[in-house]
């Protein structure tokens, strides 16, 4: 077997096994970041721009989020609000922003006193009404890599290793079907 069938069917095996560990990655990640679950219905992922709850870990199962991570929210009805415990990190309406913090105290009318782990003081009341939903994962890796997918710089640099890659290909290609001729030629 020629050394360029071996070359071929090494890229082509790794090409494979590349595309299976980014599709499993991919995966889990979903399943992590989404509670444990791949359920999506009713689900929505959000980027945290804020370090208002980036302060000290906590024994709540969201514990501290830093800043560039992904929330998993699932959104809740104004009937679904009695799963919100004290503790469980809830997104918001404030004013046409979506804030994202722990709820420290749920008042007798429903309406709940919450708080950034990294802030001093606590936010003004939060109405059922502003509730959007409760955060059932987080994940800082792939909002890190969000955060970067964000930035023209990575563009660029993907853009480069893109051209640079066709570039070699057709040139491989090109020599390929060159060697081909001149055994053709050879041949005859």
């Amino acid at each position: 077997m020629s050394y360029r069938k071996n070359k071929s069917k090494i890229f082509a095996g790794l090409a494979v096994t590349v595309v299976i560990f980014l599709v499993g990655a991919g995966a889990y990640g979903l399943y992590d970041i989404n509670g444990d679950s791949f359920d999506l219905r009713d689900r929505e992922v959000r980027l945290v721009v804020s370090g208002s709850m980036d302060g000290d870990p906590t024994d709540y199962p969201i514990s501290t989020i830093p800043i560039n991570s992904l929330v998993m929210i699932h959104h809740l009805d104004r009937n679904e609000l009695d799963i919100i415990a004290v503790g469980d990190v809830i997104a918001y309406d404030r004013g046409g922003t979506m804030i994202v913090h722990r709820v420290i105290e749920i008042r007798d009318d429903g309406s709940f006193i919450t708080k950034g782990d990294a802030n001093d003081g606590i936010d003004p009341i939060v109405y059922p009404e502003q509730v959007i939903g409760k955060i059932v994962g987080v994940s800082h890796i792939f909002g890190e890599l969000v955060t970067l997918a964000k930035d023209r710089a990575t563009w660029i640099a993907a853009f480069v290793a893109c051209a640079v890659v066709i570039i070699y290909s057709v040139r491989e290609i090109l020599r390929i079907y060159s060697e081909k001729e001149d055994d053709d030629d050879v041949v005859r």
